[in-house]
């Protein structure tokens, strides 16, 4: 186990004068994070642009597996730390290498020498390094362009990194970085998708869930909340909002023509949305939505859509394929909940033919002859909170 990791982070060398901000952002981030999963301690430190987290007490597997969900992290190492000596780097790589067993592997050395001082160059280094694992280490054998694993080692001011692991983050932006967003999610593949593309942009999510009670059971409000324990782990701290849909969705189906019945929940779900936002400061709405997958995500329909809500929709899946969300899924841990039956409220008032170009006249003639709007504001104010750390645990549930 390690006492020190090396963290990288991603697109913030383009951040120029800005980038004390979002290195700051990113150190919240990891503070929250270290404090809700590590019993010590933790100083975190920029080093050359580099973070750099050390404890007295060795960091754990929780540790490891909620820092792969940070975004605005490229990549980790983590790392054992030794004096600015040559002779003191071989020590360290052969304990490192007897813990990979007896299987045959091949490597690659790279040196970087940050600390330009230290007398030796980093391509003489690697080959010291190189020379005594080959002699010391029969089953390791050298290349150069497609190793199994690397020796990093990395020379600083203060001390030398050592490291034969790199873990791949998320990438992008530090939560927090990027304005905040309402996520409209469901039990499905793509709203979860949504979401997570925008964390690795940086947007703070609240989440808010339409929940069509009596018409479906409580185990979808469960999926639900299975479903943000993932998705809170590339937050930093989050909230769902359950809000009680099926009496909205009653009057609606009464009132309106069949086939405008999809698109006019959706419109009224966007339209909570926007009221949450008002409440919480946030600039847009994020959905799941792609091009033409159901017949509410025509371009006819999302205009229409769009040009009734008050803030922007965020659409980031608008070009994905399936597969392609659905390979997602499986990347980010939400495949396996998302596939889980539920019952669905929208299926049960669905037209047999819903509108995908919706007649302007009657769209907005509707909308002007039915004021629901103290209905959609009753149905937020009834709406169940939860609060997540960014570890995927809920921390209150109260009804606001």
């Amino acid at each position: 186990m390690y006492t020190t990791i090396v963290l990288n982070v991603d697109e913030l060398w383009l951040k120029g004068k800005n980038r004390p901000h979002y290195f700051s952002a990113m150190k919240k981030h990891l503070k929250f994070l270290f404090k809700n999963l590590h019993e010590a301690p933790v100083t975190i430190r920029n080093e050359q642009q580099r973070l750099v987290a050390r404890s007295e007490v060795a960091f754990g597997e929780e540790i490891i597996d909620a820092l792969k969900k940070v975004p605005g992290l490229s990549s980790f190492s983590p790392v054992v730390s030794v004096a600015l000596d040559q002779e003191a780097i071989l020590p360290a790589v052969e304990k490192e290498l007897k813990k990979m067993g007896l299987e045959k592997k091949t490597f690659k050395v790279q040196s970087k020498r940050i600390n330009k001082r230290f007398s030796t160059p980093s391509m003489e280094l690697n080959r010291f390094v190189a020379g005594h694992v080959l002699r010391n280490f029969e089953h390791f054998k050298v290349d150069v362009h497609k190793p199994d694993f690397y020796i990093d080692i990395k020379v600083m001011p203060n001390s030398i990194y050592i490291s034969t692991q790199t873990i791949k983050c998320p990438g992008g932006l530090p939560v927090g970085t990027s304005g905040r967003l309402v996520t409209m999610i469901s039990g499905g593949f793509d709203s979860p998708v949504a979401s997570y593309m925008m964390s690795k942009r940086g947007a703070s999510q609240d989440f808010i869930f339409f929940y069509a009670y009596p018409y479906v059971g409580e185990e979808v409000k469960e999926k639900i909340l299975d479903m943000c324990k993932v998705l809170s782990c590339f937050q930093n701290g989050c909230r769902l909002y359950v809000v009680p849909f099926g009496e909205v969705q009653n009057h609606i189906s009464k009132v309106c023509r069949e086939e405008y019945r999809t698109l006019l929940f959706r419109k009224y779900m966007i339209d909570i949305a926007n009221l949450l936002a008002d409440r919480n400061g946030a600039q847009a709405i994020l959905t799941g939505d792609a091009l033409g997958q159901v017949s509410s995500q025509t371009i006819d329909n999302m205009s229409a859509l769009d040009k009734s809500s008050d803030r922007l929709i965020m659409r980031p899946l608008v070009g994905f394929n399936k597969l392609e969300i659905i390979e997602t899924a499986r990347k980010i841990g939400t495949h396996d909940i998302s596939i889980i039956p539920h019952d669905d409220a929208c299926s049960l008032f669905a037209p047999k033919h819903p509108i995908i170009r919706p007649q302007l006249k009657y769209w907005d003639a509707f909308l002007a002859e039915n004021d629901v709007n103290e209905l959609l504001t009753k149905a937020l104010d009834d709406a169940e909170v939860y609060k997540f750390n960014n570890v995927g645990e809920i921390k209150f549930h109260n009804v606001e």
